[in-house]
């Protein structure tokens, strides 16, 4: 039978660059590497995997097979903990300097505007919604984390029972599990979509073939705030999506791409990693 197996090799290099912050410098970066000031070489090498390639015909039926895939969500959650720090950050936050500016924004904002309770439920194994039973609702995931080490007895916790659920919001074992949620007290109404039906939101930014506008942004499925983007973001969001684009589509070699998705894609992107804020993230 045939298979197919990618080789992927790994290269790294650290370079120093000073800005303003950890953003901006990532973007002088790749600036400076797209205009082909860092080149690396075997000199950077710094490991290669050899694996079954997910484009591979058995491994796209497998990834297509509920069983297998409540099978690997299983394994991940056991061993999540076990993941080192930055590796968690990159798998939820995509790199270091996202992380950075969601938890700046989110220190940001005045303690007495977070007013939140954390739900502590009692389910099985498999921490399966349909097991919940809610056991007491709690000011704050200390007062959460201080009510199990009281009861610690009473529910047979050990202390790498405490000590997964500090870091997972959950415990993790063979019967019952306890498990915590948290939830805003009092939202403020969701932000709504600009009225973008104006000059500043329909003005065109262009970049070799492509073209972008605030109004494209707004309207996505997911819309971003645009009223603070100014003029020179979007000239380097266009900027990184013409790259982007231009490199997904001339390495789809032999296959016919679905330009307008991978546009879509790439626009959504860009305006994220430039810190363009979705309407969902915004708070009153």
């Amino acid at each position: 039978m045939e298979y197919k197996i990618a080789i992927e090799e790994l290269l790294r290099r650290v370079v120093t660059v000073e800005a303003e912050n950890p953003t901006l410098a990532v973007y002088e970066v790749e600036e400076e590497y797209n205009l082909t000031r860092h080149v690396l070489s075997e000199n950077d090498f710094i490991g290669v995997d050899i694996v079954l390639a997910p484009e591979d015909k058995e491994a796209q039926e497998y990834l297509n097979n509920g069983t297998f895939r409540s099978f690997v969500e299983r394994r991940f959650s056991i061993h999540s903990a076990d993941f080192p720090l930055i590796d968690k950050v990159r798998f939820v936050f995509g790199s270091m300097d996202n992380a950075i500016y969601e938890f700046s924004k989110r220190a940001s904002k005045p303690s007495s505007e977070e007013k939140e309770v954390w739900l502590l439920y009692r389910c099985d194994a498999w921490l399966s919604t349909a097991s919940m039973e809610l056991v007491a609702p709690f000011s704050s995931k200390e007062a959460v984390t201080d009510y199990l080490a009281g009861n610690r007895k009473r529910f047979r916790l050990t202390q790498w029972d405490l000590d997964f659920f500090r870091e997972n919001n959950q415990t993790q074992r063979g019967g019952a599990n306890y498990i915590v949620f948290s939830h805003s007290l009092d939202p403020a109404p969701e932000p709504q979509p600009a009225d973008t039906d104006d000059a500043f939101y329909k003005k065109p930014f262009r970049y070799g073939t492509t073209v972008l506008t605030r109004y494209e942004l707004e309207n996505l499925s997911c819309p971003f705030c645009t009223k603070d983007t100014d003029d020179e973001a979007m000239r380097k969001i266009v900027r990184r999506m013409h790259r982007k684009i231009n490199g997904r589509i001339n390495g789809n070699a032999g296959e016919t791409p679905d330009v307008e998705a991978i546009r879509l894609e790439e626009m959504d992107e860009a305006a994220a990693h430039f810190n363009v804020p979705y309407y969902e993230d915004l708070q009153e």
